[in-house]
C-alpha cells in the first residue's frame, strides 16, 4: 500500500519525524546491552533482545509500503521482549512508534479499531511477563500506546484538512482559469465577428461601387481595412500575452468611451443609428467598473453587428440610460430595410456569450424579436 497522496505534501517534520526517531532508537537498542541493569529474574540484554528491537524499528520504516506491517511487527517484537523478561529499555518505544506509523499512514478506519487491540495485547503480555515493576510496565504500555494513537489521529486530521484546502484552492484556480478562457473566447468571438461583418459589408459595397462611384468604393475599402486592423490589434493583445512565459492572459479592455466609434462604423456599414443618452454621468463611465464598461461595449457591439448582419440598412435606436444608480442599454432595430431576413430569436453563440458576460458583471440581458417587426437587445445593471 502506498502512502496517501495528502501526506506526500505534509510538512517535513511530519513526513520524516519517524525516520529520525527510528535512527535514534537503533543507536539506543545497540547500546542497551552495555548500560541496562537487570533485577531479579530479568534476563540480560543479548543478541535476541537486540534483534527484536532492530526488527521492530525496521518495520516502522516500512510504513509507506505496508502500514499494517509497521503496527503488527513492532507490537509482536515488544510483546516477545516483555514475555522473555528483558529489563525496561529502549525497546519500549516500539509500540508507540508502530501505533503512530499505522495511525498516520494506514487505513484510518482500520487504525481506529486495530491499534487499541494491539495496545491491549501488548499490555497483557507486559502483565503476564511479570518481573520487577509489573504495574509500571503495564502503565507505560497503555499510556504511551494511547498517546501515540491520539497524536496520530490529531496530526492526520490536520493533514487531511490541509489537503482539503489545497484541493479547494486548486479547484478554484482551475475554475478561474476556465472562466478566463471563456472570457478570452468571448472577446475573440466578439472582435472577430464584428470585424468580419464590417469587412464583408464594406467589401461588398466597394465591389458594387467600384465602377460607377470609385470614390465611395475607396471609402468602403478603407473602412474594411480599419475594421481589420482593429480586430488584429485585439487578437495580438490576447495572443501576445499568452506567448509570454508566466504572464497572465490579458484581453483588450474596451469601455463606454469607444461606443461612438462602434456607432460610426455601423453607419459606414449602412445602418441608420440614433443615439440617446440620459443621465450622462454613469454612461460616461465615471461610476462604472472596468468589467461593466467592457460588458456595455460588447453589448452595443453585438447588437450593431447583428443588425448589420441580419437587418442591413435598418434603423437602429441606441439608448444608454443611467438613473438612480442603475444603467440600461438597449438597441432596437426596425428589421431588414428590404423586408428580408431578421435576427433569429435566441440566436447564436454571440448572444449566449453576451448573456454570460452581462450576468458575470451583475446585470441582466434580454433580447428577442418585436411584435411589429425588428429586434431588441437590452441589458440592465444596478450599480449601487
Amino acid at each position: 500500500m502506498s502512502e496517501p497522496a495528502e501526506h506526500l505534501t505534509a510538512p517535513w517534520w511530519q513526513r520524516h519525524l519517524l525516520d529520525v526517531l527510528v535512527a535514534v532508537g537503533v543507536l539506543a537498542v545497540l547500546g542497551s546491552a552495555s548500560h541496562l541493569d537487570v533485577h531479579g529474574t530479568e534476563r540480560r540484554i543479548d543478541a535476541i533482545a537486540i534483534t527484536l528491537g532492530l526488527v521492530g524499528l525496521a518495520a516502522v520504516l516500512a510504513r509507506r509500503v505496508s502500514p499494517l506491517v509497521s503496527l503488527v511487527v513492532p507490537g509482536a517484537a515488544m510483546a516477545t521482549y516483555l514475555l522473555m523478561h528483558y529489563p525496561n529499555g529502549p525497546t519500549y518505544f516500539l509500540l508507540p512508534l508502530g501505533v503512530f506509523a499505522f495511525g498516520f499512514h494506514g487505513d484510518r478506519w482500520l487504525a481506529r479499531r486495530l491499534s487499541p487491540v494491539v495496545i491491549l495485547l501488548v499490555a497483557i503480555c507486559a502483565y503476564v511477563g511479570g518481573g520487577q515493576n509489573t504495574g509500571v510496565r503495564v502503565t507505560i504500555v497503555l499510556s504511551w500506546g494511547i498517546a501515540a494513537a491520539v497524536l496520530a489521529e490529531w496530526l492526520r486530521t490536520l493533514s487531511d484538512r490541509a489537503a482539503e484546502r489545497r484541493i479547494a484552492l486548486q479547484q478554484q484556480q482551475k475554475r478561474a482559469a476556465v472562466e478566463q478562457q471563456l472570457e478570452l473566447a468571448r472577446d475573440l468571438h466578439d472582435s472577430v465577428a464584428h470585424a468580419l461583418t464590417a469587412i464583408t459589408v464594406q467589401a461588398a459595397l466597394a465591389e458594387r461601387l467600384a465602377t460607377d462611384q470609385p470614390e465611395r468604393a475607396a471609402e468602403a475599402a478603407h473602412a474594411a481595412s480599419v475594421a481589420g486592423r482593429e480586430a488584429l490589434a485585439d487578437l495580438n493583445a490576447i495572443v501576445g500575452s499568452l506567448r509570454e512565459p508566466g504572464a497572465a492572459p490579458t484581453r483588450p479592455q474596451h469601455g463606454v468611451d469607444e461606443i461612438d466609434q462602434l456607432v460610426e462604423r455601423a453607419r459606414e456599414a449602412g445602418l441608420r443609428v440614433d443615439v440617446e443618452r440620459a443621465a450622462a454621468q454613469p454612461s460616461d463611465g465615471v461610476q462604472l467598473s472596468d468589467g461593466v464598461q467592457a460588458a456595455v461595449y460588447r453589448v452595443v457591439q453585438e447588437g450593431l453587428t447583428n443588425a448589420v448582419r441580419y437587418a442591413p440598412g435598418t434603423h437602429v435606436r441606441l439608448v444608454i440610460h443611467g438613473e438612480g444608480g442603475g444603467l440600461q442599454v438597449s438597441l432596437t432595430d426596425d428589421g431588414a430595410a428590404d423586408g428580408g431576413a431578421v435576427q433569429p430569436a435566441g440566436g447564436g453563440h454571440g448572444l449566449v456569450g453576451m448573456a454570460e458576460r452581462v450576468r458575470a458583471t451583475g446585470g441582466v440581458l434580454r433580447h428577442g424579436p418585436l411584435p411589429g417587426g425588428g429586434y431588441q437587445l437590452e441589458a440592465r445593471w444596478e450599480t449601487t
